[in-house]
């Protein structure tokens, strides 16, 4: 589920809607201080939130086949700002980036201060509601769009589309070359 400025403005269990402001709580971060959302991305840029509040891996090890540096190459192309908001401690962000092998900057939510304020992104299947995850498109901290199950593994075309409409361009039609594999 994509939402933009003209669909529905709420995810089911985020307490933010498009527009809103991501609340600048301080969190422990990567860069070994505590930061806000806002310090994550530059002054004037667009950027991704990847939002995971449970104590799970933000998204996962990349699948046989797919290129997460080409994806995120694809983001730094266009000067976005990636990053994580995920509910594990320090140490664990900091081991699942290295398994990664990836920089991505992140904020740790272990104390679900964050949380406690946007609320937990839920998923319907058929009858039953899961918590999940979301991608915020963000101008600094603003949210212009929510993405739900939304990273650099799913629906990854989803968000480069939301980040056309964000910027004013047409959106593309995307098909990555570097589908997963599995057995």
């Amino acid at each position: 589920m994509t939402t933009t400025a003209f669909d529905t403005p709420k995810l089911p269990g985020l307490n933010i809607s498009i527009g809103s402001f991501l609340p600048r709580i301080l969190l422990p971060s990567s860069e070994g201080m505590e930061l806000a959302p806002i310090d994550m991305v530059e002054p004037g840029a667009l950027g991704v939130c990847i939002y995971n509040p449970a104590r799970v891996n933000p998204f996962p090890l990349p699948p046989p086949g797919m290129d997460y540096p080409s994806r995120l190459a694809m983001l730094e192309d266009r000067g976005i700002d990636l990053f994580v908001i995920s509910g594990l401690p320090l140490p664990k962000l900091a081991s699942w980036t290295e398994l990664l092998g990836l920089e991505i900057p992140y904020l740790s939510d272990a104390q679900g201060l964050f949380s406690a304020e946007v609320g937990i992104p839920i998923k319907q299947v058929a009858e039953r509601r899961f918590r999940t995850h979301a991608a915020f498109i963000l101008h600094e901290d603003r949210v212009l769009s929510m993405l739900l199950e939304a990273d650099l593994a799913h629906r990854f075309e989803d968000v480069l589309t939301a980040l056309d409409v964000a910027e004013g361009r047409e959106p593309g039609v995307y098909h990555l070359p570097d589908q997963p594999t599995y057995r």
